[in-house]
């Protein structure tokens, strides 16, 4: 995606009292987000009730000198090696997100893209956690990672962590989603295990740079944590814990929830007894997930991108530079600068993936062919 095309829609995330659902009633008007600030409003689009209002705000915001700073600092921090800005429009996108019922406009992301394609599973739990819960936690995401899963939790204390850890011994992959800005590592103590994930797996933000954490980005954040998943592990939550914020959006989202019973003496197995009651998996071993959730695994394995099945006849090199290139136009210069290719080999790898029908000619680059 071109810097022009990324800024548009950067300016709409940092609008403030702009919400999510308010830029997604815009873009059904329009081709791209840059056309809602430069395109001419047509008299039947002017008479639909606050259209007018929400264009007047986008674009009275948008050469404010504190927004423009703030798209500049996004656009310098996604020129850097594994460093992403995707949208929803955006090709390399997760398909499994992109159908929840609110998803993420704009993805900050630091390691793999691949790695968000892979098949996940979800686990979280208390922070507060007890030494046979986070062991439970760590074996459970070992033997899930083996699986064949990528293991998505939070990187917060206690359990997130003891899941990150236990993947990540195994060689396998894991994600990271924040309540806060990509470049606010939270907790701090975190710090080394976040810089590991960025290198195996990946880390996760919708929230803008430089954004603190704050209680009320965590059930925000949730969201996504569920959404990118197949199902969702609790181990060990108490009866009013973030742990079942993150259940309640796998079920409005379709997902299936496991939970891990423990002792009925410990606070912190309430929550789980809880789901279990009301329905959730019982999971004692990997199996139990596994088994519920294996008819799905060789599935979600020929990738959720949607040209992964086009491209097996393409180079590893090939497909590479495909994760750069989405459904707008994505100049050579941008492909440059984000990949260890020079101008020389994109070129001839851009010919490779014409010829397999995956990327169409535009003017001022490539974008994905129509799936």
């Amino acid at each position: 995606m071109q810097d022009q095309q990324l800024s548009a829609w950067l300016s709409l995330c940092l609008t403030p009292s702009l919400s999510n659902k308010s830029i997604r009633f815009l873009l059904q008007y329009f081709k791209n987000a840059e056309d809602i600030f430069n395109s001419k409003i047509d008299r039947q689009s002017a008479k639909e009730e606050g259209f007018m209002r929400l264009i007047k705000h986008c674009r009275s915001h948008r050469s404010k000198p504190e927004i423009n700073k703030k798209i500049q600092q996004a656009l310098l921090w996604q020129q850097q090696k594994q460093q992403h800005i995707i949208t929803l429009r955006c090709g390399t996108y997760p398909q499994l997100l992109k159908e929840i019922p609110d998803p993420p406009l704009l993805l900050y992301v630091s390691g793999s893209l691949e790695v968000l394609a892979s098949p996940q599973i979800a686990m979280v739990g208390s922070r507060k956690a007890s030494p046979g819960g986070r062991a439970m936690a760590k074996r459970l995401a070992g033997n899930l990672a083996t699986a064949g899963y990528s293991v998505c939790s939070g990187l917060a204390l206690g359990i997130d962590s003891e899941s990150h850890h236990g993947a990540l011994e195994k060689q396998g992959l894991t994600v990271a989603v924040l309540g806060c800005g990509i470049d606010q590592i939270y907790p701090r103590s975190n710090l080394r295990l976040a810089q590991e994930l960025a290198e195996k797996g990946a880390i996760v933000s919708e929230f803008p740079l430089g954004t603190p954490p704050k209680p009320r980005h965590f059930p925000q954040r949730n969201r996504i944590i569920s959404g990118l998943s197949q199902g969702v592990v609790i181990v060990e939550a108490a009866l009013k814990s973030g742990s079942l914020i993150t259940a309640r959006y796998a079920l409005e989202q379709g997902r299936e929830v496991f939970a891990v019973p423990g002792s009925p003496h410990n606070p912190q197995a309430k929550g789980c007894h809880y789901l279990l009651k009301n329905g959730a998996k019982l999971v004692e071993n990997a199996a139990d997930i596994i088994e519920e959730l294996g008819a799905f695994l060789e599935f979600e394995k020929m990738d959720l991108y949607q040209h992964k099945g086009k491209t097996k006849r393409a180079t590893k090199e090939a497909k590479n530079l495909l994760e750069y290139i989405d459904y707008e136009t994505t100049s050579i210069d941008t492909l440059i600068r984000k990949t260890n290719f020079n101008a020389e080999q994109i070129g001839g790898l851009l010919i490779e993936l014409e010829i397999e029908g995956l990327i169409i000619l535009r003017q001022g680059g490539y974008s994905l062919s129509p799936a």
